[in-house]
């Protein structure tokens, strides 16, 4: 039923505005509604069988992490991205190995999964979903040092996730060993590869800009251009996600890359194009919550009882990566408070869930559940703590949660 599909695809554009529109003005999570209502139209009342979306799930996910990402390179400054590189780096590394180390203990104790399982678990879900994080920072109207940091360690963190995940995943199915050289030459080669061609390619799209300025199909083009590379780069072993994130951040300092590179005539990509991929970015991030309620199908309970407790020790861990990554920076400790909440799991994990259910490795059913519940129960944490921060700030002040004036 075409007719069908149509009322529900604009009921659900709908939901996302009106959600959108809540969060802005009354701080009510926006997610957490497109998230139950996928549960009500998925696990609840069937309108929707989520087996259908099997095929598509993964294409879906990565266009989802392409976009989001490309949107927030754009909007991010490229000094500041180079001033906080390092910092978000530390931050993000420590977090998925706390959380990797928190999650074998548990899952060796609670559920006797052997190390190398729960070491690919807890990967999984040590990352922080970058498109969730980019939309709280800008509704939040976080500093924007801390937006930046919270950013880059969201994008890290997916290529970490998907890098050490597939690593580890390989490892477990073809019953190997790998040394922690190994992995980390596999990282920093995904993200090599990742950076420079973003590099390459957002310097030589820039100057085939200035030829094409002013045409009404530029945005278009540019977007397919994101794509045809995210492909490129992915099929090169490189990470898609650090190339949508650097291809995104030259374009949108573009007058800055110019002046680096001494190149004439280029054009700034202006505030059309920035209001495009806001848009698609918005069409894209809502209809991903909602598909995250509808493959929310949980056949053993008990699952849902260890993913919350697994979810608040992560939370614990993060305060601890948190305090770690401050020490003797006395602007992030005022800010440990809202760098510690943005922790919500998204993309990464929802796509290698996805990837362990159909690998055939012991307890690969058991995997999505886990992440899923713990991927909701952390986006739960997120928005409940984003909106008391919305709350308690002060506007006329400039004040959030115990910070000083600006």
């Amino acid at each position: 039923m075409p007719e069908f599909t149509f009322i529900l695809a604009g009921v659900i554009i709908v939901l996302g505005f009106i959600g959108n529109y809540l969060f802005e003005r009354r701080g009510i999570p926006d997610n957490l509604m497109l998230i139950m209502f996928g549960i009500i139209l998925g696990p609840v009342f069937k309108v929707i069988d989520p087996s259908g979306f099997k095929d598509i799930a993964p294409i879906f996910s990565s266009l989802a992490l392409l976009i989001i990402l490309f949107d927030g390179g754009m909007n991010l400054n490229l000094y500041k991205v180079l001033d906080e590189s390092p910092k978000a780096l530390l931050l993000g590394f420590l977090n998925v190995l706390i959380s990797m180390a928190i999650t074998t203990a548990f899952t060796s104790i609670i559920l006797g999964w052997t190390p190398l399982q729960g070491l690919l678990l807890g990967t999984i879900i040590g990352g922080t979903s970058s498109s969730i994080v980019l939309s709280f920072t800008q509704k939040l109207d976080a500093p924007e040092r801390i937006s930046t940091l919270l950013s880059l360690e969201s994008v890290f963190t997916d290529a970490i996730v998907i890098v050490v995940s597939i690593t580890l995943l390989d490892l477990i199915v073809e019953a190997k060993s790998a040394s922690l050289i190994f992995v980390s030459r596999m990282i920093v080669s995904a993200l090599s590869i990742g950076v420079v061609l973003g590099l390459i390619c957002g310097v030589v799209w820039l100057k085939l800009l200035s030829s094409i300025k002013d045409h009404n199909y530029d945005d278009i083009l540019t977007l397919s251009v994101a794509l045809l590379f995210y492909g490129l780069t992915e099929q090169l072993g490189g990470n898609g996600a650090i190339f949508s994130l650097v291809y995104g951040l030259v374009l949108g300092n573009g007058v800055e890359i110019g002046a680096i590179f001494r190149m004439e005539g280029i054009v700034d990509i202006g505030l059309i194009m920035r209001k495009f991929m806001n848009q698609m970015s918005f069409f894209i991030r809502t209809y991903f919550f909602v598909y995250l309620g509808l493959i929310l199908f949980i056949e053993n309970q008990m699952m849902i009882l260890y993913s919350v407790v697994l979810s608040l020790l992560l939370l614990f861990g993060r305060v601890l990566g948190v305090k770690l990554t401050s020490i003797k920076d006395l602007e992030l400790q005022k800010y440990n408070s809202l760098i510690t909440f943005m922790m919500p799991r998204g993309l990464a994990a929802a796509i290698m869930a996805q990837l362990v259910t159909t690998s055939g490795i012991v307890n690969a059913s058991l995997f999505p559940d886990i992440i899923l519940v713990v991927l909701i129960i952390s986006v739960i944490i997120t928005s409940v703590g984003g909106s008391y921060l919305k709350r308690k700030s002060k506007p006329e002040e400039k004040i959030m949660l115990d910070l000083p004036p600006t």
